[in-house]
């Protein structure tokens, strides 16, 4: 099993012309993907570009787990680096760039920064959002409290598809007609990693939509199905902690991930980015 880092800065972002806009002068590149050094408020200023722009475009958060997963899976790993837009969620990001001198403006999370000052634009601006995934039922209870907090937010549907839905093309048939049907300006999906990424990836052109975002467990957050980290726990960077405490049976392999992406950090930086690219060029062969 190879796992591979490959780390590099660029001085401009080059992805998508909103992000260049916003005066962004760095990006640093995370097992081969490419995070965009933004504050949250630049955040939303592209996902207002994009709204503008009409064509469909992509979002994601990026955290540890996440990127150390997508070394073993192409098309997650491929997911990523075709994002329009990719955010510094997990702190273990924000530790490892700092070990190559690159500072992280902002850690941009799904849940405390982009879904709700998504929908706070979508208000003011009379964007629609759609709602996609989850458990039955959380969709809904989730629309109707953003819409409580968001005066004048239009939620244009909701959808809980099946577990499979990444796997069975008549759950994709059904959701990707239920999004198309409403039109929404926004779509945040919350369908979990990888499958949320890759479903996006899959069918972005069917959508049409102009900005698509994979907001993981947002969703169980706003609706209180899963109880959401403190705003201080957040801007200390143990949230993932907190989460790990109370649901140790489906995050401690996640955390462990973590771990395991610092090291892989650790061994870039000290090894050098030539031994990285060899080792992706032998992990890709195989």
């Amino acid at each position: 099993m190879h796992y591979v880092v490959l780390y590099s800065l660029c001085l401009s972002c080059t992805v998508c012309p909103a992000i260049r806009d916003s005066h962004v002068k760095e990006s640093v590149t995370v097992l081969g993907v490419t995070i965009h050094n933004v504050t949250a408020s630049e955040a939303i200023e592209a996902v207002d570009a994009f709204v503008s722009e009409g064509k469909p475009h992509k979002i994601i958060v990026a955290n540890a787990a996440k990127l150390v997963k997508a070394q073993k899976d192409p098309e997650l790993l491929d997911a990523l680096r075709t994002s329009d837009l990719v955010t510094a969620d997990g702190i273990s990001i924000v530790f490892g760039a700092r070990l190559f001198g690159v500072k992280l403006v902002e850690r941009v999370t799904g849940s405390e920064h982009l879904l709700p000052l998504s929908c706070r634009l979508a208000a003011e601006k009379g964007y629609s959002v759609f709602l996609l995934g989850a458990g039955p039922g959380v969709a809904d209870k989730a629309a109707a409290i953003l819409e409580r907090e968001c005066p004048g937010l239009n939620v244009a549907g909701t959808h809980s598809p099946g577990y499979n839905v990444l796997r069975d093309e008549r759950e994709t048939e059904c959701a990707v007609d239920a999004v198309r049907k409403a039109s929404p300006d926004i779509l945040f999906v919350a369908l979990g990693t990888p499958k949320q990424e890759k479903w996006i990836s899959r069918n972005l052109e069917k959508l049409g939509v102009p900005v698509c975002m994979g907001v993981g467990a947002t969703l169980d957050f706003v609706a209180g199905v899963t109880r959401r980290p403190p705003a201080w726990v957040h801007d200390v960077g143990f949230a993932w902690l907190y989460r790990l405490l109370h649901e140790p049976a489906r995050l401690w392999r996640r955390n462990l991930e973590g771990v395991v992406f610092m090291g892989l950090v650790l061994r870039e930086r000290l090894l050098g980015r030539e031994r990285g690219d060899r080792a992706r060029q032998r992990a890709s062969v195989k």
